[in-house]
């Protein structure tokens, strides 16, 4: 978590990637949001014929689409919820200091990106999904969304391995009397 460290840079390379996925998150929002009077992407699970007076149903998403996809949401993000909490707890054994703002702010930022994934993922599935392989497969993008932090990490060691050594490195000091981290 680059929130950890001292480094400028390595902050606003976090930011910029958080910022990213942020706006990413509310496109997909704003187009699961039901608005009659503009083209959203939202898709009616009814279709009533003007010759008929019974509905049908559009959607064959099972039980088994949604079980999969509670699947791949707790396999993707409860890591990321996880290292976010235990931050946060471990912020306060630094006191009033830098450190703990550091802990609480990449704990939260973990957090709450993992949860506005979770809110995404939902939302859009349910106005969007018609069957289990469009559910599995807006999952997936949305997830890869939320993987995008990994990514740039992934980038970094191939781009620059020394800066990224060195900044994990100073995190690892600055850090060094917490196991938990």
């Amino acid at each position: 978590c680059f929130f950890l460290s001292n480094s400028i840079t390595a902050w606003v390379l976090a930011i910029v990637v958080l910022v990213a996925q942020v706006i990413c998150f509310s496109v997909y929002i704003d187009g699961a949001t039901l608005v009659f009077d503009s083209d959203k992407d939202w898709v009616y699970q009814y279709v009533c014929p003007r010759d008929n007076p019974a509905c049908r149903i559009t959607s064959d998403v099972g039980g088994l689409g949604w079980i999969f996809f509670a699947i791949f949401l707790a396999v993707h993000l409860l890591s990321d919820v996880v290292h976010g909490l235990k931050l946060v707890w471990s912020a306060p054994r630094y006191g009033l200091s830098w450190k703990t703002c550091q802990c609480l702010f990449g704990g939260l930022c973990l957090c709450s990106i993992s949860a506005l994934a979770l809110y995404s993922s939902v939302v859009y599935n349910v106005a969007i999904s018609r069957s289990n392989l469009e559910l599995i497969f807006n999952t997936v993008i949305l997830l890869f969304v939320n993987e995008l932090d990994e990514k740039m990490y992934s980038c970094l060691e191939t781009i620059s391995p020394t800066w990224l050594e060195m900044t994990s490195d100073n995190i690892k000091a600055t850090f060094s009397n917490t196991n938990d981290l």
